[in-house]
């Protein structure tokens, strides 16, 4: 999937939005807030609230906080050189806030290398999707079980941590416990993204099934979508491990996220359902129409992306977040240019589904040792606190763009980061962090488009039922099974492979682990 979208979006002066959401959201209030149009979807801004303290006091009790924060971001300058550094110190009220920033690459290595060594500093980023073998650490005790302080009447003492989501404690709980504070995100997880604007242009805009689908997708190749007179876009694109941007055509053909729980407490993987060999099928037929660029089996993630905002592709999957993203990039080459999320529609012009995320991404965990000091884990908890400052509070606003004149000046109200604030804050406050509320400073009205699209995603949702699980067969056999997938169901969608060829996929697939990790799972939730 895609990385959480850094909080300071890139300094481009506000221009004219171009596209509507799918469907109207709630009003505005006079404030230039947009309510929550439904359960899980968070509020939309216009513009920044009126700065409030969401702390009383500093939290640290003068002494050192180390931290361990897996970083997407280039690296800062050090403390000496780095004002935003030295300035969080103090609002923190420690002699030193000592963060390891371990980039996104090297976290799985680093970040066992830790625990194994018994080095594990204050406050550990844990991210169980990157490194599963971090769902074992926890299990043997590594880190301490905080379900009493960050649970009920326990959370009456850190406010901003009590305003995460509900679903965000709920999903990050294993075996029924909470292990540390969740940094909550969007439910939704991939999309189909899409020039809307070229679809507008060539047809259908809004396909609502298989067939409509697949002449857009024509249409978006032959059809001139730029206007240039070259033959030279496509309808869709994707990155090699993305195997031709499948999980949207998953969810035209409804499979399950992952696994489904039946009604007799059993699991059958997506893998093994007729849904799944029908949305291959589909791919299939689609890469014969010669409708997906051609390098769509090995492009790079970048170059998918800056295919799609070099306008050579028409529609690719990628986290739906990264749409905003998108359209500031396209706004930037012309300020007409939009892309949106294509809902999907059923394949027989039913409900579709989505997949929903666990809704955060990684925890801020203490080591068991630290347990021993109960006042020195209320400290930690209250430094968490600080950095789960809601939006627009004083501490969010420091967080994200530093100190004003220094790390960012106002421009229509609104905070851009200067070069010194882009070089010093990186990742150095993202040990725990809200990534949940929309809110686009170049181009407020984009708040509204996500939301309205966030809302429609999660319409269709459906979860992973294994989700926090333990599966040691999960965490020693995940990679070679998702290569196991890539490779095979690769050659059948390019049609190296015939279609029968996923019978066998399937069988290695049970016998390299499938089936155990079924056992593991269904054993675990016989047992919970």
């Amino acid at each position: 999937g895609a990385a959480p979208t850094p909080g300071a979006a890139p300094a481009v002066a506000p221009t004219a939005v171009t596209s509507a959401p799918a469907a109207p959201t709630v009003a505005a209030t006079a404030e230039g807030v947009i309510p929550s149009p439904a359960p899980g979807v968070p509020e939309a801004y216009l513009r920044i609230p009126p700065s409030a303290k969401s702390v009383a006091g500093v939290p640290g009790k003068g002494g050192k906080v180390s931290s361990a924060i897996m970083s997407f971001l280039p690296p800062v300058p050090g403390r000496d050189q780095n004002r935003y550094w030295q300035e969080l110190e103090r609002r923190l009220g420690v002699s030193a806030y000592e963060a390891n920033l371990i980039p996104s690459d090297a976290y799985k290595e680093k970040v066992t290398a830790l625990v194994a060594g018994d080095t594990l500093p204050d406050l550990t980023f844990v991210e169980q999707l990157n490194a599963p073998e971090l769902l074992r650490t926890i299990n043997q005790g590594a880190f301490l079980d905080l379900t009493a302080e960050l649970s009920g009447d326990g959370l009456k003492a850190y406010p901003n941590l009590a305003k995460i989501p509900d679903y965000a404690w709920k999903n990050v709980r294993i075996k029924g416990k909470i292990y540390g504070v969740p940094s909550p995100r969007f439910i939704p997880d991939r999309a189909l993204l899409f020039r809307d604007d070229w679809a507008q242009k060539v047809g259908p805009a809004q396909p609502k099934n298989k067939d409509e689908f697949l002449q857009l997708a024509r249409n978006l190749t032959a059809g001139d979508p730029d206007g240039d007179g070259q033959p030279n876009t496509y309808g869709v694109g994707s990155w090699g491990s993305m195997v031709l941007s499948l999980p949207f055509f998953q969810n035209m053909f409804r499979t399950p996220n992952e696994w489904r729980l039946n009604p007799d407490g059993t699991l059958t993987h997506t893998v093994e359902t007729e849904e799944f060999k029908a949305a291959v099928g589909y791919v299939r037929s689609l890469w014969e129409a010669r409708v997906f660029h051609p390098d769509s089996l090995s492009l790079s993630v970048q170059q998918t992306k800056d295919a799609f905002s070099g306008g050579k592709i028409g529609a690719y999957v990628d986290g739906w977040t990264a749409l905003a993203g998108q359209r500031d990039t396209l706004r930037t080459r012309d300020a007409k240019l939009s892309a949106s999320i294509l809902v999907p529609p059923g394949h027989d012009g039913g409900k579709a589904v989505t997949d929903n995320s666990q809704g955060f991404f990684g925890f801020a965990a203490i080591p068991t040792k630290l347990g021993r000091d109960p006042e020195r884990v209320k400290e930690l908890l209250r430094v968490c606190d600080f950095f789960c400052a809601p939006f627009g509070s004083e501490e969010y606003s420091f967080l994200r763009y530093g100190l004003p004149g220094d790390h960012h000046e106002l421009r229509n109200g609104l905070p851009v980061l200067t070069d010194r604030g882009r070089a010093e804050i990186g990742a150095l406050a993202n040990i725990a962090r809200r990534n949940d509320v929309f809110f686009y400073p170049n181009y407020p009205e984009d708040a509204r488009l996500m939301q309205g699209l966030c809302r429609d995603q999660m319409a269709l949702g459906v979860d992973n039922p294994v989700i926090s699980i333990f599966s040691p067969t999960y965490v020693s056999k995940a990679g070679e099974l998702n290569q196991l997938r890539i490779d095979r169901v690769s050659a059948v969608v390019a049609g190296r492979e015939p279609l029968s060829a996923l019978d066998q996929y399937v069988r290695d697939w049970r016998s390299r682990g499938g089936d155990q990790m079924r056992k593991e799972y269904q054993d675990a939730l016989k047992n919970p």
